[in-house]
Formats: C-alpha cells, sequence, structure tokens
C-alpha cells in the first residue's frame, strides 16, 4: 500500500509559510502563513495535509490594510473584515473608557492609536499628618471615592471625602491635616486660672483653676483642649464659703440658725441661766467647720432646780384636779 504524503505548501502572495526544509509532509501535518510587514493575513493562518495528499483550503492571502481591531472596553461601529490605509473607525466606548482619538489604518498594517485607554485616576497625594483610607491601591476607576484621615490631634481642613471623575481626575483638591487649637479658657467668678496662660492651647493641653479666698472650688479643677478645638465641659465654679451655726441649746437666738462667711470670727453668749464651757470666740473655715468647735452652754445647777421645782408643781396641780373631778 501507498503511503499518502503532501508535497510542499504552495506559497501566497506577500507571504510565507513555515516549512522551508522538507520536501514531503505526512498527512495531518500543519503548516504556519505569516504575511510580510504592512500586509494583513486574511483567512486562517495554518493549514494541514490531507487524506488526499494535498493541502487544505481555502489558502489565506495577505493583503495590504488592517484586519477588524480587537475592541476591549467597547466595540466599533460598522465593522469590516479588512480596513486600507487612511481608513477610520468610529469606536464606541464602554462606561469610563474614552479614546483619546478615533482609530485609523495604517500602512504598517497596524491601527493608530494601538487601543483604547481604560481612564482611572492615580493614587491620590499622601498628605502631612494624614492617611488614605484606601492607601494599597495605586489607581482607582470613576465613580471610587477616597477619604483622608488626620492623626489625632489635627483636623481636616477641606473636603476630607474625594471621588474618581469620569475625566480620570480626582473631584477635589486633598485637604490639609491642621493642628487643633483651642482659643483662651474661659475664666469663672470669683476664681482665676493657675499657671502660665497663652493664647492658644494645643489638643491634651490642660489647665487649672483655683478660686479666691473665701470660696470653694465645686467640681474638677482642670480642664482639657479637646478634640474638636474646644475645652471639656463642665467648667468649675466657685462658691462662697459659708459655716453654718448648729443648733445649740442657750445660745442666744441672735447667734443660731445664721449662716457666716470664712474667716468670720463670732463671739458666742448663752442666754440666762447658762454657762459656757469653752472658747466663746470662734471661726469659720474655708472647710466650712468651726476652729475651735462650738462650745456649749450648760444650765446652771440652780436654774435647773427651779425648773425641777416648777415641773413638780405642775405635775401635782394635774393631779389634784383629776381627784377632785
Amino acid at each position: 500500500e501507498q503511503v499518502v504524503k503532501c508535497l510542499p505548501p504552495p506559497s501566497i502572495a506577500n507571504g510565507e509559510h513555515s516549512s522551508h526544509f522538507s520536501d514531503t509532509f505526512d498527512v495531518g501535518a500543519l503548516v504556519h502563513y505569516r504575511c510580510k510587514h504592512g500586509f494583513s493575513l486574511i483567512g486562517n493562518k495554518t493549514v494541514h495535509c490531507t487524506i488526499y495528499g494535498v493541502w487544505s483550503r481555502p489558502l489565506p492571502r495577505c493583503e495590504v490594510g488592517c484586519l477588524s481591531p480587537r475592541v476591549g472596553n467597547g466595540k466599533a461601529i460598522r465593522l469590516e473584515s479588512l480596513y486600507r490605509p487612511g481608513d477610520i473607525i468610529t469606536m464606541e466606548c464602554n462606561t469610563a473608557v474614552v479614546p483619546k482619538d478615533n482609530p485609523s489604518a495604517s500602512l504598517g498594517g497596524t491601527w493608530d492609536p494601538p487601543h483604547l485607554s481604560l481612564l482611572h485616576c492615580s493614587k491620590p497625594a499622601e498628605i502631612a499628618h494624614g492617611s488614605l483610607s484606601s492607601p494599597a491601591k495605586v489607581f482607582f476607576t470613576p465613580g471610587t471615592s477616597v477619604s483622608y484621615i488626620c492623626e489625632p490631634g489635627f483636623s481636616h481642613i477641606g473636603t476630607a471625602s474625594i471621588y474618581c471623575t469620569q475625566s480620570g481626575a480626582w473631584s477635589h483638591p486633598p485637604p490639609v491635616c491642621q493642628a487643633v487649637k483651642c482659643l483662651h479658657p474661659p475664666n469663672i467668678t470669683n476664681g482665676k486660672l493657675k499657671g502660665n496662660i497663652s493664647d492658644t492651647f494645643s489638643y491634651g493641653a490642660s489647665v487649672s483653676y483655683s478660686c479666691n479666698p473665701g470660696y470653694s472650688l465645686i467640681g474638677n479643677a482642670f480642664i482639657n483642649c479637646t478634640v474638636s478645638g474646644t475645652w471639656s465641659q463642665p467648667h468649675p465654679q466657685c462658691k462662697e464659703i459659708r459655716c453654718v451655726f448648729p443648733e445649740v441649746q442657750g445660745v442666744k437666738k441672735a447667734i443660731k440658725g445664721n449662716t457666716y462667711p470664712s474667716g468670720t470670727n463670732i463671739t458666742l453668749e448663752c442666754e440666762s441661766g447658762y454657762t459656757l464651757e469653752g472658747i466663746s470666740q470662734i471661726q469659720c473655715q474655708e472647710d466650712f467647720s468651726w476652729d475651735p468647735p462650738v462650745p456649749a452652754c450648760k444650765l446652771r445647777v440652780a436654774a435647773a432646780g427651779v425648773l425641777l421645782l416648777l415641773g413638780a408643781g405642775i405635775v401635782w396641780k394635774i393631779i389634784s384636779k383629776q381627784k377632785q373631778g
């Protein structure tokens, strides 16, 4: 039985095949064609040796011009199989894709521009004392938004959130992270600020208050400059120190129940029939106490006996009336 072989494949105008070193080819053998520079291959790039000893048909051909472009991110309107040099095609782009110019066929069998570009925004600029919400990304598609975050103690000036526009540019310039400052702390009635006081204070700084003599501080003596640029609340208050004189038996009514400012000295007097035990002059202290402690007015013994007799007489009269009744 005779073995079927194919002779060398035919040549094509303005092109060449891949097998130049063999005189015969087995059935199923493949040969590849390609065109010379400036020509485009029309048809299948390969032919094979058939069981009949001839090459498969049709053979490809090489013609001047450009093949239909493969359009990524869009499509060509009125697509043709081959374009002559100078032919211009109109491209229709998908979202976020913009051709710089409509492609045109060149003498070299290529398109100018060669492809469509997918628009994107490059990584936004970094800022001092701040960071991006998506630091690892290199480019951003239109519609993507990013946010700038300032370090503690800094606040943004400008737009913190920006987005990539359809033109491939960012919607706003990056913001600036500015150090947080608090203005002069508020004054309080009957009190004052302690230490060195300036016109502005940095975030985290603290100041303290003290009260004038005769006043007591209510609340926290320290306030802090917060991240919002305001002082922490509430502010302390200075309340007047007043000592309350206690209810003491035998003390004259002019003294009992009154209140006295800090530093006030009073001299105690006992009512008739009572004797003072202790120091008569006492002073109101800043802790709302008296120094020395409030003395006592003790009932004299004679007066106590009179009161006892009077009490006994009243009881006797009540009993006598009950018996007569």
